[in-house]
């Protein structure tokens, strides 16, 4: 490793017909109070189509060297961008921010003491202040997990967001990157080959403003891609969930379905997250399954007031 690259922070940050938003995220970053880090803002559009010349346009406002934007050849989905944005990262260190997210301005500061404290870690999460910006709900998420989760990322998604992660490019190098093929879960899927190389760090304080636009079409109405991402990940790993014994195999199962009935309730389904929660119920009888249940007679935008009073 160069001098140079020792201690830097590449941010990566995709971007797909959403420059109005990008804004917001671009300044969250240039206010971080660690100073070295590059930004790559990978243009995921057509080239030379309006939303690359408006992107373009927006980029050269700004008068800062540490802000890059890099071209793609061609569309072809967020994975791609992302993975895009690593190979061209010149840092120690790799972080993820959506261009609808944004960070508050000590977040790469205080992962970076994680990393310091702590030789063994490898990547670093933070908790997210959850924001349904149109319904005007806001909830924290529990990121309280650290050190070995190899077994316990196998169950669920306990990192959570690709914007709240920062990994050293050498652990990247080692697990792979974004899984091009995926159309959904494709953290969860790239969390679970990190955690098999190396400790996990977490800073618990809400350190990320994760935005949920349900009027946009940042929100999908098709299960199918997450019913695919499940099945998809389920194979890729099915050596791993053989050597992991049954309790975890069992979690995992009614995880995934909780997963799904809770996708389909985001969707506006709610005869079919009644489908999965009848089957995760007869798995396993579970208070959260029962109450979850009982509220899918409620509108999504009820459970979410409701969920956002518990937390």
């Amino acid at each position: 490793m160069n001098t140079q690259s020792k201690g830097l922070v590449s941010v990566v940050t995709p971007t797909y017909r959403r420059a109005e938003k990008l804004k917001d995220a671009i300044d969250s970053v240039l206010a971080q109070t660690y100073k070295k880090i590059e930004l790559l803002v990978v243009n995921d559009n057509e080239p030379n189509d309006e939303y690359s010349k408006e992107l373009a346009k927006l980029i050269s406002t700004y008068d800062d060297n540490r802000l890059h934007l890099i071209n793609q050849k061609k569309h072809i989905n967020g994975n791609v961008a992302r993975n895009f944005g690593i190979k061209n990262a010149k840092g120690e260190y790799v972080a993820f921010l959506d261009d609808d997210d944004q960070w508050l301005e000590e977040k790469i500061e205080l992962q970076m003491e994680e990393f310091n404290k702590n030789k063994d870690v490898g990547l670093v999460y933070t908790g997210a202040e959850i924001i349904y910006i149109d319904k005007n709900i806001v909830y924290n998420t529990n990121a309280n997990k650290s050190g070995d989760l190899s077994q316990e990322i196998l169950v669920s998604n306990c990192i959570g967001s690709t914007s709240s992660v920062m990994v050293k490019k050498n652990i990247l190098n080692l697990s792979g990157y974004f899984d091009e093929t995926l159309r959904a879960q494709q953290d969860y899927d790239l969390w679970i080959r990190i955690c098999q190389q190396t400790k996990i760090g977490v800073v618990s304080k809400p350190l990320l403003k994760y935005f949920n636009f349900s009027s946009t079409n940042q929100i999908s109405d098709d299960i199918n891609k997450y019913i695919e991402a499940v099945k998809h990940i389920n194979e890729k790993y099915s050596e791993l969930y053989k050597l992991s014994g049954d309790s975890i195999r069992f979690k995992h199962r009614q995880s995934n379905i909780m997963f799904l009935a809770n996708q389909s309730l985001r969707n506006g389904n709610s005869k079919q997250a009644r489908v999965y929660l009848k089957q995760h119920w007869e798995n396993k009888a579970t208070m959260r399954a029962l109450i979850t249940y009982f509220l899918s007679f409620l509108n999504y935008d009820m459970m979410l007031k409701l969920r956002s009073l518990k937390k």
